[in-house]
């Protein structure tokens, strides 16, 4: 009785001068939970879960793209039955209700002459914040110069960038399963993590620097990626890569 299937749609269309890329997906799945997640025997943690019903999600997604204007928006909508987590004891459960989950993200990048800036915002809602929990907005930008030097022979890209995320409750690892699980503890997010950088390409070498988590230096130093796993402080990395070709 287990069974995926999925839909695409591609269309194109003219906007005034421009070309519109139009996507839709789609897909419905009822699959039965993995083996792991029905079966596991070790010294800390013990289960046999033999009654776990099928997950059942369907999702439905629409996407636009224009290349011209450097645009891309996705927005979607998934509903899930019977959903599969660990819970905050760090074993499998099933939340028989249904939950849903609307997402959409905004892809909008500038360019004025070698000065660039990047964004991508994505907000994201679930009906479930206990068993699947979200954060409701997640931010990324990138400005930066980038330019051809010495005899347009080195490409340098100057800039920074900063990630930010709503603080949630975001799951914990747990090392004993490996798996991540609910919990209802610690925030984590709120915190701009702000990366300053240089890149260097010459011909099929590359080189950079960045500051790393330059933001700890002047914001509240609660900086994690998860409960109880803290982000390193700031850190000067550097780096170096050639490209063989045979």
């Amino acid at each position: 009785g287990q069974f995926r299937a999925n839909a695409d749609l591609d269309l194109n269309f003219r906007l005034w001068k421009d070309t519109v890329n139009f996507y839709a997906r789609g897909y419905v799945s009822n699959t039965l939970p993995s083996f792991y997640m029905r079966h596991y025997h070790s010294n800390h943690y013990y289960w046999d879960n033999e009654n776990m019903d099928k997950e059942f999600r369907t999702r439905v997604e629409g996407e636009l793209n224009i290349s011209r204007w450097k645009t891309n928006l996705r927005a979607g909508v998934e509903n899930i039955k019977n959903y599969t987590y660990f819970n905050q004891n760090a074993m499998p459960a099933q939340e028989s209700g249904n939950i849903q989950v609307l997402s959409a993200t905004l892809k909008q990048d500038f360019r004025l002459g070698i000065l660039h800036l990047d964004n991508e915002v994505t907000w994201q809602k679930s009906s479930n914040e206990t068993v699947l929990p979200l954060p409701q907005l997640s931010l990324y930008h990138n400005l930066y110069l980038l330019a051809k030097i010495a005899k347009k022979v080195l490409t340098v890209q100057l800039g920074a960038n900063v990630y930010y995320n709503t603080a949630y409750y975001a799951p914990y690892y747990e090392p004993a399963t490996q798996q991540f699980q609910v919990q209802d503890e610690v925030k984590v997010g709120n915190y701009p993590l702000v990366n300053a950088y240089v890149n260097f390409h010459l011909k099929q070498a590359r080189f950079f620097v960045m500051a790393y988590n330059l933001s700890s230096k002047f914001a509240d130093p609660n900086y994690f990626s998860l409960a109880h796993y803290p982000l390193n402080p700031m850190v000067l990395k550097m780096g170096i890569a050639v490209t063989f070709n045979n």
